[in-house]
């Protein structure tokens, strides 16, 4: 076997030409523009939709805190009459009964001077007390009223009269209690509709 030998030879070196367009490729460019475009606009709108979103969120939190704190307000203006009208027909009963107590007294007095002393000690401290919780709860509902609202003006004249003439006997006191009731009532009832339409 005989290996035979080949040999190639190169006379010349091929000649290699690099093909370079260094014109614009215009669709590659609008592409990117393209593509820059509708992520700024993205962009742009999702930031705009967040704002509105937090502007909504603000506005709705702010509604259910005013409408928390106006509920809130309602629940004690309700019970500040309600303690101010029983404390007013405490008065008005301790204002009542009084005769029939002097008479009491007069009678524990023949036997004993020194408990005599000691339950008129304790009528007119009860008395002061029941005085105090009704002027204490007639500038609690005098504070929780807006002085410029009418119905709020209308609701002051029967709690002051109430006051004024519960401690005398058939003053009218318990008829102005009535009154405040019924006042009081309207009032949170506007609030109320108020509160639920979240003004």
């Amino acid at each position: 076997m005989t290996i035979e030998n080949m040999v190639m030879t190169l006379n010349r070196i091929p000649e290699i030409k690099a093909v370079v367009d260094t014109g614009t490729d215009w669709t590659v460019v609008f592409g990117f523009v393209l593509t820059i475009v509708a992520v700024i606009a993205g962009s742009w709108v999702s930031l705009a939709t967040y704002k509105r979103s937090l502007i909504s969120q603000e506005k709705l939190a702010r509604a259910v805190a005013l409408k928390d704190s106006r509920q809130s307000w309602i629940n004690e203006l309700r019970q500040t009459c309600a303690e101010y009208v029983a404390t007013i027909g405490l008065l008005q009963v301790h204002a009542e009964s009084k005769e029939v107590h002097s008479v009491f007294i007069a009678k524990v007095d023949a036997h004993d001077q020194s408990t005599a002393a000691n339950m008129i000690a304790a009528w007119a401290e009860e008395n002061r007390k029941l005085m105090l919780s009704g002027l204490s709860l007639c500038a609690k509902i005098q504070l929780l009223s807006n002085p410029d609202e009418p119905a709020f003006q209308e609701l002051m004249i029967p709690v002051r009269f109430a006051l004024s003439k519960a401690s005398s006997v058939n003053g009218g006191a318990i008829k102005a209690c009535e009154e405040i009731v019924l006042l009081t009532q309207r009032i949170l009832k506007t609030e109320w509709e108020r509160a639920k339409k979240m003004e």
